[in-house]
């Protein structure tokens, strides 16, 4: 009985990490105190967001940080504050002399988690990117960034809106607002936008990379791979780097335990550098 409790144990965990839910742990020591701002998007509904600073007047470059399928918070629940993983990255960004908004897209949608949801949930296609908009929106109007060196970053459901955010149907009059994207652990079927798969049309303005984990299932049905080399067809600057073994939320993966494996781990420790120089080399 007590292994079988173990085992439940486990595949609890990970569930909760493949939905981003993992709490803020308050032995770390965070850099920054991430401050509350808002914004109203293009369908004039008043979007929550939390900001990343580093010290003095800028401008700096900024990346828009678009949130999976579990919210914001650590395990959906607002009183337990920002979930680890964004506050790891607002944290990475500011040392490396960025501003980072993370967006609440579902806040003000009167939920706080989407997962497992589908299309009856906040859409990754129809809603989400109308948020990414107004958060770049309101970052290039701070007069401590740079605005035309401003980035999109997406988990999972974000990720998927950041695919949706970034396609060239979003670049009015040619400004791409947007000068480079990462995407992690995708899903790239977006409900069939965009042409579909086997005839997709999408086509991210500028340069995008999707970081997927070999065993992941919204990487192993194929639809990923397809839309990139579509969009390479296309001419965009789209590629993908997958992780041999890695699942879904492999980044949140501190060591092997909770679900978690040696696999995930390592391409955590892969993937964080190779989104890091991405930002560098376009955005400074």
């Amino acid at each position: 009985m007590k292994k079988k409790n173990l085992t439940k144990k486990a595949t609890l965990a990970a569930m909760l990490a493949a939905w981003g839910l993992a709490a803020s742990t308050g032995a770390q020591a965070w850099v920054v105190t991430p401050t509350d701002t808002s914004f109203v998007n293009q369908e004039g509904l008043t979007i929550p967001a939390k900001v990343f600073k580093p010290a003095g007047n800028g401008p700096f470059p900024a990346v828009v940080m678009m949130h999976g399928c579990s919210g914001i918070y650590s395990f959906s629940d607002p009183s337990k504050g920002v979930a680890s993983l964004f506050r790891e990255w607002g944290d990475r960004l500011v040392v490396q002399g960025y501003v980072a908004i993370l967006v609440d897209s579902f806040t003000p949608r009167n939920t706080q988690n989407e997962c497992g949801n589908g299309a009856v949930g906040v859409s990754e296609v129809n809603a989400r990117p109308f948020d990414a908009y107004a958060a770049w929106n309101w970052l290039a109007n701070q007069s401590y960034v740079n605005g035309a060196r401003i980035g999109l970053l997406g988990w999972s459901h974000g990720a998927s809106s950041t695919l949706a955010s970034m396609d060239e149907s979003r670049n009015v009059n040619g400004q791409q607002p947007f000068k480079a994207a990462v995407a992690f652990y995708p899903g790239c079927g977006m409900y069939n936008a965009f042409g579909g798969i086997s005839g997709s049309t999408w086509k991210p303005y500028a340069p995008l990379t999707i970081l997927h984990g070999g065993v992941d299932a919204l990487y192993t049905d194929g639809k990923c791979t397809t839309r990139v080399s579509r969009a390479q067809a296309l001419g965009a600057s789209a590629n993908m780097t997958v992780y041999t073994g890695a699942k879904h939320s492999f980044d949140m993966a501190k060591d092997a335990s909770n679900g978690f494996t040696l696999n995930d781990v390592d391409a955590k420790n892969a993937a964080d550098p190779v989104a890091m120089k991405i930002f560098d080399a376009r955005l400074k």
